[in-house]
């Protein structure tokens, strides 16, 4: 045996082994495959858990947006919220939205419009969140009222951003509600000046 000094080390020498013959070894050792199959299979795993995350936030997102829209426009329904403006109305609903993650006034836009039948088109959605200019008109009694509530949603996983529709690095969540104004008594209703 030949013996070899590094550096005030011994170390034995060896032969260097034929590639074949060491494909074959490396082939039949079964020692740390476990962790070898475990780092394979970790970040598809959690690229499908967080995803899985995301968008079960974002379906309760837009689920928990549709209910604070509904139960914040009553009061337009009914006729008792006055002139309300579109920055009061936002401080409203944004009270009411449990979820919203960041700046929740600062990332909500809403419009609301006059229609002309339940079956007019109130045109389509928006996407992009900077063209939005939030409007209130609450109308008169017996108006059909179209509101519409925008909500900039930061993904919180870049890799789902194309996937969900979304684009540098956000998604609009948008909540659609169509309601007709109750009999309150004033025909005059109220427009606010912008």
């Amino acid at each position: 045996m030949k013996l070899d000094n590094l550096g005030g080390f011994f170390v034995r020498s060896k032969r260097m082994m034929p590639m074949p013959r060491l494909l074959r070894r490396f082939r039949s050792e079964r020692k740390g495959a476990t962790a070898v199959e475990f780092a394979m299979i970790l970040l598809p795993f959690l690229m499908m858990t967080m995803g899985t995350l995301e968008i079960a936030l974002i379906h309760l997102s837009r689920s928990a947006m549709a209910d604070a829209l509904e139960k914040t426009s009553r009061q337009i329904m009914t006729g008792s919220a006055d002139c309300l403006s579109a920055e009061q109305y936002i401080d409203q609903l944004c009270g009411r939205i449990s979820f919203a993650p960041g700046d929740c006034k600062a990332n909500t836009k809403v419009v609301m419009q006059e229609l002309a039948t339940f079956s007019s088109d109130p045109g389509p959605d928006e996407q992009n969140f900077s063209a939005i200019q939030s409007v209130m008109d609450n109308g008169r009694e017996n108006s059909i009222m179209a509101l519409r509530a925008y909500h900039r949603w930061n993904v919180m996983f870049p890799l789902l951003d194309d996937a969900l529709g979304g684009g540098n690095g956000e998604l609009i969540l948008v909540s659609n509600l169509a309601f007709r104004n109750e009999p309150f008594g004033s025909s005059d209703g109220c427009v606010p000046a912008t």
